[in-house]
């Protein structure tokens, strides 16, 4: 039977008897599908596996932005098999890449079979702790991509506003302190304009090592903007603030960009403390940001100290 040869193929069978793989094949049907057609869509009830007999197909977790792609299947895989255990939605939408041939094999069919053959049930089982375990894999990778700027690898503005909230948090539950530095690149646009944004990405990129190289383990950058940066350090008063604030400007200020000809790159700073400046996480960023304001009026390469304490 040509159904249990395709059988035979997919992992998750692979070691069944013949006798197992036809109660398995008679109870499939064969579905086609042509490029990108979606099979099923995230959120949607599942109740089929579905086991690629030819062509390949494309796992994606879908976003307002963009569509992460997770994974890419192809002949003698198979996916979809967690709506044969529940009644959950689909957690991710899988569409075809080419045309597409699958073996469907519905819930009520599947339990059926495992009742009458254990040895069915054991090789699901095994299978699919190692296809949970990748997607755990998967998804961590994934969390960890969304938090992440490309360019730098520091931790982007969506981070940064997580943490600060959980750090505003902590300050007003236990007294913690912890300091808000809000960094701006000096005429970075000229930069861009000058020598183009291939060398205006190289500075970012740098600019990132160093605030990574130049702060404590504790402390943690960010890029909040195309030249903006934040770091959040913990256990910091506005005094530490301030003189973290001085060496990181004059760090940049003295430091050689890595490229091959002559470029001067400057920052300026401002900085806010809580619970010195106030403990409302917006109004500390506004407190920083009319610190870094400030910094940029009065000459740019400095930086400057926040106005007085607002609660």
């Amino acid at each position: 039977m040509e159904v249990v040869g395709q059988l035979r193929k997919v992992p998750l069978f692979k070691d069944l008897d013949d006798e197992n793989l036809e109660r398995l094949a008679l109870a499939c049907r064969t579905v086609s599908f042509p490029a990108a057609t979606k099979i099923v869509k995230m959120g949607e009830p599942g109740h089929s596996l579905f086991l690629i007999a030819n062509g390949s197909v494309r796992v994606v977790y879908p976003t307002r932005s963009a569509d992460f792609e997770l994974a890419r299947l192809h002949g003698g895989e198979f996916f979809g098999e967690m709506a044969l255990l529940n009644e959950m939605p689909r957690s991710a939408t899988v569409e075809s890449v080419d045309e597409v041939e699958l073996l469907v094999l519905e819930k009520d069919d599947f339990r059926r079979i495992i009742m009458e053959s254990p040895p069915v049930a054991l090789h699901f089982l095994e299978m699919l702790s190692l296809r949970i375990r990748n997607a755990d894999e998967q998804i961590s990778g994934l969390s960890e991509k969304a938090m992440r700027d490309s360019l730098t690898g520091l931790l982007n503005r969506r981070a940064f506003r997580e943490r600060l909230s959980e750090e505003s948090d902590r300050s007003i539950r236990y007294g913690d302190s912890f300091a808000l530095i809000l960094i701006d690149l000096d005429r970075f646009k000229s930069i861009n304009d000058t020598f183009g944004h291939d060398t205006g990405d190289t500075v970012l990129a740098w600019v990132g090592r160093l605030l990574t190289e130049h702060t404590r383990a504790a402390d943690s950058p960010y890029r909040v903007g195309g030249e903006e940066f934040a770091i959040l350090a913990p256990a910091t008063n506005g005094d530490v603030a301030a003189a973290l604030c001085q060496r990181l400007v004059e760090t940049v200020a003295e430091a050689k960009p890595p490229v091959d000809f002559e470029l001067k790159v400057t920052m300026s700073a401002g900085y806010a403390a809580c619970p010195e400046h106030t403990t409302s996480p917006d109004k500390l960023f506004n407190i920083a940001d009319r610190a870094l304001l400030k910094a940029k009026d009065e000459g740019k390469n400095q930086f400057s100290h926040p106005t007085a304490p607002t609660i």
